[in-house]
């Protein structure tokens, strides 16, 4: 593993360099209009394929499908949606037509974008995986690479595959199944959710014990064996959800294959994987390498901050003021638990980092940052520009005064100050707030010691799901639980919930981490919006609490150029 910058530089520039390969196969694959030109250079089988480094050029195209899943479409639909994250309309800005609002209020449309986008996200991953194991079966297949050394790599993008289509069967059911780029239809139809996952999770046990199981650099950013099991995991983790039939032993292997190797363990400080430099980091099992030069797409940054913030950082961009939690979420959290962080107050900034970026705001070089746009809020309820914040100038946020709340309404008047940010990834002092360097964890161990404490309790072993909760929580610095009941996170007036802490140290530890709408579904608490979003929406918003929510719909695009898609229970359109 890196453990310097200059091993974390070595690690992007090879990764550049194959998806530089990849871009150059691209560039020399399409179709020219110009017959007569000159061809230079073209990649054949002849002089290309020889080695270990082309095979992994090869495979750049599948990896920089997830170029956008850190802080994109995926976000807004696994966290916004959920009770850890909302994005309150603030006079002009975050209206987009409602969307934003729909999302939080469960009240979404088949016309919404991030329906399309998640689909896309979803597919555009299957499709590269698809054509790339077809080049390498046809290189095997012509006698042209021995099956032997290309058996590794097909794994691998099946691996990949198998992680896109699990994040199509869990946002959309029932999708199109197609394994095959060859003799792929131009209209598949859907098949049932069922029948893909257990297409996708055949697939995946066939395809993972031939993953490598090295754990260093020629691994890292790669689906590795130890990637694998936790997609594995991850699959029978929701299988009740996905299939009707729960698959609690299968988690509990399948992670016990990560947790026996020895090669992953708990970083001893929660934020070193979440610093700018943590490529290092013991928790890695599956991580996408961004840098804000080469490997760009991670801007939780520029989507959390206020516009001040850029002060704060001496950012190189103004942040956007969207993105932020919801006050019992972030009260979930106690206030001597190392995750939540620190609040700045009258006296001076935050004295230290947390998931969170609470209360005043300072200047890097000294002095409060403050929001000169304050307007006071119009009684007609109408978009008010620049809308300010009750307590004057400075910048606070999630301070709207004694007794109340920290978000004062979801829209169209939330205030610009409202809401506590999103902090987990540090913020590098002069960087692109819209480009992030931090490496993302999609796979952590961490993750893996909670599925298989929520598979040991859900099989009744809940002394041994204790003791796996409790390492999470000896590292957050609060007191080990006794038992595993307790209120929900979202329903903190209600009474204890079988299992109600084991729930809540989820969401703590995985905050933001593109899984709290998963957690929500699988616990049945998904069509409980209505407990979450009530200190804040108004009487006129549309609120929706069905059941048929747990899917989101296929966008109007996908339907109007596929006639064989069948659009989910629930929705207009098709």
């Amino acid at each position: 593993m890196k453990t310097n910058e200059i091993t974390k530089m070595k690690k992007s520039l090879s990764f550049i360099k194959a998806l530089l390969m990849v871009l150059i196969v691209i560039g020399l694959n399409q179709s020219c209009t110009n017959l007569d030109e000159k061809l230079y250079s073209e990649v054949t089988p002849d002089n290309f394929f020889k080695t270990e480094e082309e095979f992994i050029s090869a495979l750049g195209a599948a990896y920089t499908q997830f170029g956008s899943y850190a802080s994109g479409d995926i976000l807004s639909l696994q966290e916004t949606s959920t009770d850890e994250m909302v994005v309150p309309t603030r006079g002009q800005d975050w209206d987009d037509g409602g969307m934003w609002r729909r999302l939080h209020l469960h009240s979404w449309t088949y016309e919404d974008g991030y329906a399309n986008g998640g689909w896309n996200f979803g597919f555009s991953g299957v499709n590269t995986a698809n054509r790339l194991i077809y080049q390498f079966q046809s290189l095997v297949e012509s006698g042209q690479v021995e099956q032997a050394k290309a058996d590794a790599f097909i794994a691998e993008l099946e691996t990949v595959r198998g992680f896109f289509y699990w994040q199509l069967i869990d946002l959309y059911g029932n999708v199109p199944l197609v394994l095959d780029f060859a003799t792929a239809e131009a209209t598949p139809s859907t098949a049932p959710r069922a029948d893909v996952y257990a297409a996708i999770v055949s697939n995946l046990e066939s395809a993972v014990p031939k993953l490598s199981k090295a754990v260093d650099g020629t691994t890292y950013g790669r689906m590795n064996y130890y990637a694998g099991q936790t997609l594995l995991a991850k699959l029978y983790l929701n299988a009740e959800v996905y299939t009707g039939a729960p698959q609690w032993s299968k988690v509990v292997t399948a992670c016990d294959e990560v947790i026996n190797s020895g090669k992953y363990s708990l970083e001893s400080n929660y934020f070193a994987n979440f610093n700018v430099e943590n490529s290092a980091s013991a928790e890695f099992i599956f991580a996408i390498p961004y840098d804000q030069v080469f490997y760009q797409g991670f801007n939780l940054a520029v989507r959390t901050l206020h516009y001040g913030s850029q002060q704060t950082y001496d950012l190189t961009a103004q942040p956007w003021n969207g993105f932020c939690t919801l006050e019992e979420f972030y009260n979930s959290y106690d206030d001597a638990d190392l995750r939540k962080g620190d609040v700045g107050t009258v006296n001076g900034p935050a004295s230290k980092r947390g998931n969170f970026i609470a209360g005043y705001q300072y200047k890097l070089g000294g002095g409060m940052v403050m929001d000169d746009g304050f307007e006071a809020p119009q009684p007609d309820r109408q978009p008010v520009p620049l809308l300010g914040d009750p307590d004057g100038a400075p910048l606070n946020f999630g301070s709207m005064g004694s007794g109340q709340p920290q978000i004062n309404e979801l829209g169209p008047q939330a205030l610009r100050q409202a809401g506590v940010r999103i902090g987990k990834w540090e913020i590098g002092i002069g960087s692109m707030p819209n480009n992030m360097s931090n490496d993302y964890a999609v796979f952590r161990y961490a993750d893996v010691l909670l599925m298989k404490a929520e598979a040991l309790w859900r099989l009744g072993q809940s002394a041994e799901a204790l003791v796996l909760v409790n390492q999470i929580r000896s590292r957050a610095g609060v007191p080990d639980l006794t038992t595993l009941d307790g209120p929900l996170s979202f329903d903190m007036a209600g009474g204890s919930v079988s299992g109600g802490e084991l729930f809540n140290e989820i969401g703590r530890e995985m905050f933001a981490e593109n899984q709290r709408r998963q957690d929500l579904i699988r616990w049945g608490f998904f069509t409980d919006v209505d407990k979450w979003v009530l200190p804040y929406y108004n009487p006129g918003d549309v609120l929706t609490t069905d059941a048929y929510t747990t899917l989101f719909p296929i966008h109007r695009d996908k339907l109007d150029a596929n006639p064989n898609l069948q659009q989910n229970p629930g929705y207009t359109g098709k």
